[in-house]
């Protein structure tokens, strides 16, 4: 009995060491990780090109040495153990969540993927990394359709004929600002009261050269509402305009009261416009109802960007 025990141990010992030295990653015999510590990733652009730099990226595909690490995104901020030691090169993909929705994630396809060439893996050390993304190069095969920051001259987004109110330009600490930019002083506001019970503003310009044949296409936005906030768009077919409602945005603060945090939301309508391909053009609308009882509600729009890129 004591000859088998003995003998089960070893067997034991055998395959539990087997599966350690085997485990992905591992080099030689190393057991003890480095780790890599992403808190967040930033964005660096020319802010005429470009608009603000704002962003919201929650996720990060991490590679080494070209292979992904961990199978797939990891949520930002993130430890990552690395079984690996000495120079490795690092890439790290920017990700998002789709339509702000949590369980949909994706490598945002307008931005680089951020290169370490040469990081030093030492085990049981943290390698901090600051990694900051650059949208690609604007009219080479991204394309910025489309943009509206309030900080011009003529506002592009108008009230339609179905509004009962209209937007505003607002400056002031209610606006959204960045410390760090100096071009970024005004919003779009809308309010409904008890007088107006619905809105609805759409883009002034006509959209009739984005692709539609499945090429990523996506509406950049800041807002921030107390009330349920509807993002839409108009294709004009066959001389008829025809309304897709796209998403509905839930509110970011207390139904009545000023909303007071700003969120960055990617809203992806390249789907819409592979299952309208034909149109004339497209228009992208915003639009919400309130009832008399509920109060003053209270919607803001910045940064607004339509954004496509050829494949």
């Amino acid at each position: 009995m004591k000859r088998h025990s003995t003998l089960l141990s070893f067997l034991v010992f055998f395959l539990f060491a087997t599966l350690l030295t085997s485990c992905h990653g591992f080099e030689g015999g190393q057991t003890v990780p480095a780790y890599l510590r992403i808190d967040s990733i930033g964005l660096r652009c020319d802010y005429y090109t470009y608009g603000a730099n704002t962003t919201r990226f929650t996720d990060a595909w991490v590679y080494i040495d070209d292979n992904i690490e961990l199978g797939g995104p990891v949520e930002l901020p993130a430890m990552l153990p690395i079984l690996k030691n000495g120079k490795h090169k690092v890439s790290i993909r920017p990700g998002i969540e789709i339509n702000g929705i949590k369980g949909t994630k994706a490598d945002y396809p307008f931005v680089a993927t951020v290169d370490y060439p040469d990081v030093d893996l030492v085990p049981d050390s943290v390698i901090k990394l600051y990694p900051v993304t650059t949208y690609y190069p604007n009219g080479d095969n991204l394309h910025v359709r489309w943009m509206e920051d309030f900080d011009g001259g003529a506002v592009s987004l108008v009230r339609t004929s179905g509004s009962d109110t209209t937007l505003l330009r607002v400056g002031g600490p209610l606006a959204w600002h960045d410390p760090g930019n100096i071009y970024s002083t005004y919003s779009g506001k809308v309010v409904l009261t008890s007088d107006t019970m619905a809105f609805t503003i759409a883009t002034s310009e006509e959209f009739s050269d984005v692709p539609t044949k499945g090429s990523p296409c996506m509406l950049e936005m800041d807002y921030k509402c107390s009330d349920t906030l509807l993002m839409g768009l108009v294709f004009q077919q066959n001389l008829q305009p025809n309304e897709y409602p796209v998403l509905r945005i839930r509110p970011t603060g207390e139904s009545g009261q000023e909303p007071t945090e700003w969120r960055k939301i990617y809203i992806n309508i390249g789907p819409y416009l592979v299952d309208n391909e034909g149109f004339s053009f497209f228009k992208i609308y915003f639009a919400s109802w309130s009832l008399r009882n509920e109060g003053t509600q209270y919607f803001y729009f910045d940064n607004l960007k339509l954004i496509y890129r050829d494949r």
